[in-house]
This record gives C-alpha cells, sequence and structure tokens, in this order.
C-alpha cells in the first residue's frame, strides 16, 4: 500500500528526515556494540545475575524519552524489561521488577534514579575492558 498526500509538497520543500536520529553505526562502533550484545544486559551484571540476552539502548540528550541521541558511541545493551518494560522468558511483570528493578519505558524517572547514565556508561566501559582483555 503506498501512501500519497492529499495535497502536493509545495516546490522546494524539503521532506524531513525519515527514521532515526543516528546514522549507521562506523565499522569500530559496531565491533563495540557487536561486543556489548555478547557481554548481555549491563544491569543483569550490575545485579550479579550473569548474562541476559540484550537490546541496544542508545543515550539521550539529558536522558530523557524523545531527546536527540547522542549517537552510536553512546549505547549501552539492556534486556527487554528494562529497556521496554516487556516481560521476557516467561517471567511476569513483578517477577521482572525483582530481577531488574525498574523499567525505562514504564517508569522512567525510577530506572534513571537506580542506574543513571553515567552509571551505566561506566559499568559497559569496564565490561568491554574485560571482554577485549584490557587493564581497567
Amino acid at each position: 500500500m503506498t501512501l500519497t498526500r492529499k495535497v502536493p509538497l509545495r516546490p522546494g520543500t524539503k521532506r524531513m528526515k525519515q527514521g532515526r536520529s543516528t546514522n549507521a553505526p562506523t565499522k569500530a562502533q559496531q565491533v563495540r556494540q557487536d561486543a556489548i550484545r555478547e557481554i548481555g544486559c549491563i544491569v543483569a551484571v550490575m545485579r550479579g545475575l550473569g548474562f541476559v540476552g540484550c537490546e541496544l539502548h542508545h543515550l539521550t540528550v539529558g536522558g530523557k524519552h524523545g531527546s536527540k541521541r547522542m549517537g552510536q558511541d553512546h549505547v549501552v545493551g539492556l534486556n527487554p524489561w528494562s529497556h521496554r518494560g516487556v516481560p521476557f522468558n516467561g517471567m511476569s511483570v513483578e517477577q521482572c521488577e525483582d530481577l531488574f528493578g525498574p523499567s525505562y519505558a514504564r517508569t522512567p524517572r525510577a530506572f534513571r534514579e537506580l542506574y543513571p547514565d553515567h552509571v551505566l556508561v561506566e559499568a559497559t566501559d569496564r565490561a568491554l575492558a574485560a571482554y577485549f582483555g584490557e587493564v581497567a
């Protein structure tokens, strides 16, 4: 199905950029993001839960929903509950809250109080240093 405008754009009018506010990652950024996926959810790592699969969360200016993304260098791994507020692996909302704490999607203020951006970034940097065999 193709959507068409009822009124055509005026000549010289530019369309808004579609999609996300970040460009595709460079090769180096992709290597880092692949490593983050292999490390898993940083909240689970911080809580000593071992490996839990993750999604990439791009940090935003001011840490608020809908704000401009800080770019491909500012990425952390979060599990589906912590990231999007979606219980996973057959767990209930209550079980996810007990294991991982608040969800960024459901209770952003509580999530940011418990896991401020700088804490997530520092933990991710430590995990990446260990992953790549660097001395932290």
